[in-house]
């Protein structure tokens, strides 16, 4: 059994008492709390990061009540738009709000969604989420990385990138979107989230077409790469996952023990600051 922090996953709430967007691009099944421990906790999971799904746009009522519910064992990355107020970002801040997730569509090959916020949100947000200890999880292809590199570093976030840059596998480990990735982990304010191997592969289920970028980044800057299952997969409609051989894949590509460690234990409580940290 190996401890993990799951970097990445969702939580879809009872319709009732948590209604979806109206506009949303999808819907997803009810996916709850207990269900994603159940999940885990046989994996030795039982640290978190809930990411706002798309679903409830700016609406993280589900999301503060999730991180609540974790005591101490949760963080959320939250959605928000310029015009949240001071004190609402204060108060998502005291819930365990640990990040703002911002999605970068235009030119990058990756279908419009409703229910995320744009980066044109970024320079107004910025100032205020570093006054706050939180940090940019940005949702985008890496190709794009170039284009919104001057906002970026603007900003003097910490950034935290979704899903290994969400570029099709049949690429391979050396397109541009890869070169930009690596150089970009080694200078100290870029982290990646080995996730979303679903969503990337054309080999499922063992993906074995992403495990080069995989190995290229771990080359790279281990101590700026986490791990998250993306559970419950609520997408990904020809191949649905299950953690446990998610995990397995990432144990399989990831031989030296200490890489394992920073990657699915020291990494994320560095950047994620559990009240309760792992032991």
């Amino acid at each position: 059994m190996t401890e993990a922090v799951d970097c990445h996953f969702h939580v879809i709430g009872p319709p009732r008492a948590y209604p979806m967007a109206v506009n949303r691009s999808y819907t997803p099944e009810p996916a709850s709390l207990v269900q994603w421990h159940t999940t885990m906790r046989p994996l030795g999971v039982t640290h978190g990061v809930a990411v706002q799904p798309s679903v409830y746009g700016v609406d993280n009522r589900l999301l503060t009540d999730v991180i609540r519910a974790g005591k101490g064992q949760l963080v959320g990355i939250a959605a928000v738009s310029p015009e949240i107020s001071d004190g609402e970002l204060d108060q998502l801040a005291d819930a365990g709000i640990r990040g703002v997730r911002l999605a970068h569509f235009a030119g990058c090959g990756i279908a419009p969604a409703s229910g995320f916020v744009g980066m044109d949100a970024l320079p107004d947000l910025a100032p205020r989420l570093r006054a706050r200890g939180m940090h940019l999880d940005l949702l985008t292809d890496s190709r794009s990385l170039p284009d919104i590199a001057e906002v970026l570093r603007a900003s003097k976030l910490d950034v935290v990138l979704d899903h290994m840059g969400r570029v099709p596998a049949e690429l391979g480990a050396r397109h541009a979107g890869a070169d930009t990735l690596c150089a970009w982990l080694t200078e100290g304010w870029f982290w990646i989230k080995l996730s979303g191997l679903a969503i990337q592969s054309g080999q499922a289920p063992r993906f074995e077409d992403v495990r080069p970028l995989h190995e290229r980044l771990i080359a790279s800057n281990p101590e700026r790469l986490l791990w998250g299952s993306d559970w419950p997969h609520t997408r990904n409609r020809s191949h649905k996952p299950s953690a446990a051989d998610l995990l397995a894949t990432f144990l399989r590509w990831t031989d030296a023990p200490e890489v394992r460690e920073l990657i699915l234990n020291r990494n994320p409580n560095r950047l994620y600051r559990f009240a309760k940290p792992r032991q």
